[in-house]
């Protein structure tokens, strides 16, 4: 759980500090005021990157040349825990101040789930969204993902760089790592989609899919052919890789399929989708609640301008579900009156106003 959140030069965000309490907590301004900015804080803070560009640099404020975000973490595992990202020409990460070796540690420590305007990519678009989705649920499921994705990273860009140089030899020599630890990524990420694919069709998820003639089915893609391992792959591609310069199969190929009805999720109507979607968002939490390493710790859900993209009664739904199983939601919406009934149905709401920049709350 997120208690508090501090930002400096994170878009149009003034410098602040600001309690958040553990239920729902509401942000209420006009378009441009910094609603969508303050979740983009949080998700920088929780995962290390933006959901709005790819490029930190964009997120600084217009004449400045760096940004921070910092807050204190609550988990039955750690208790309070402070921890802080901050941009200066690349990105750091701290822990109770100290500076650590990428981002891992806060990631466990701050799960997080976040609906925007670009969600419906992970449905619909290209399969980066789903690769992230993929890393994002193995990493909370199996204990040893973020190793084994490291050494197969390496391996991987130390492969594609001998296949550059058109050097075969030195290609080979990183195979069999390459190889191995991509194995290993891969199951860890097949046994994740599994329990996504439990939790889609579940119990819990039942209300928000109603209207769907049929199931949400999803299936993963390994990127390289079932019937072969991943050494005997390399071995078979590799003459097609020195030519082109680059390894054409592998974990970073790998891609995630969603039917809804039994029709690719991009057939579907919008509405189809949104409903989709709301199942989704809450099955990738009910995957870490069951996590052996983080099962206590509950995921954060962020919803930006979460009416206009899931519409009125889907997003209720999900803040039903999600004040049952006992998650901390941020929302940001334009409309005072549905933020007003929003908190007058869940207890221990918040309520924020957001102008220029500027978070206050409303007592």
């Amino acid at each position: 759980m997120l208690l508090d959140l501090w930002t400096r030069n994170l878009r149009n965000l003034r410098e602040d500090r600001f309690e958040l309490g553990d239920g729902l907590n509401l942000f209420v301004g006009t378009n441009g005021s910094g609603k969508t900015s303050l979740l983009e804080a949080c998700h920088v803070l929780a995962r290390g990157r933006s959901f709005r560009t790819h490029r930190l640099a964009r997120a600084v404020r217009n004449g400045e040349s760096s940004f921070a975000v910092a807050g204190q973490l609550f988990d039955p595992h750690h208790g309070r825990s402070r921890v802080a990202v901050e941009w200066e020409g690349e990105r750091r990460s701290r822990l109770e101040g100290q500076w650590l070796d990428g981002h891992w540690e806060i990631v466990r420590r701050m799960p997080l789930v976040a609906v925007h305007a670009d969600s419906f990519e992970i449905l619909t678009g290209p399969p980066d969204e789903r690769r992230r989705l993929l890393d994002w649920g193995a990493f909370y499921v199996e204990s040893g993902f973020a190793r084994s994705w490291q050494t197969w990273r390496r391996a991987h860009e130390q492969r594609n760089a001998a296949l550059r140089q058109g050097d075969a030899g030195l290609a080979i020599r990183f195979e069999a790592v390459a190889a191995e630890a991509g194995t290993h990524l891969s199951g860890m990420r097949a046994r994740f989609v599994e329990a996504l694919g439990r939790h889609l069709n579940g119990e819990v998820t039942q209300a928000l899919r109603e209207g769907l003639e049929g199931r949400i089915e999803v299936g993963y893609r390994q990127g390289w052919p079932e019937y072969e391992g991943l050494d005997e792959a390399y071995a078979r591609s590799r003459p097609s890789d020195l030519e082109r310069g680059f390894g054409q199969l592998g974990p970073q190929k790998a891609d995630v399929e969603f039917r809804i009805s039994g029709h690719p999720a991009r057939e579907a109507s919008r509405g189809e989708q949104k409903r989709a979607l709301n199942a989704l968002v809450v099955a990738q939490g009910q995957v870490l609640m069951e996590a052996p390493d983080t099962g206590s710790v509950l995921p954060i859900l962020l919803l930006d301008d979460a009416v206009a993209e899931m519409d009125a009664p889907g997003v209720g739904g999900i803040m039903t579900v999600v004040r049952e199983l006992g998650w901390q939601c941020l929302s940001t919406t334009v409309d005072q009156g549905w933020a007003e009934l929003a908190a007058a149905r869940q207890r221990d709401s918040r309520m924020f106003h957001v102008k220029h920049g500027k978070i206050s709350a409303v007592v």
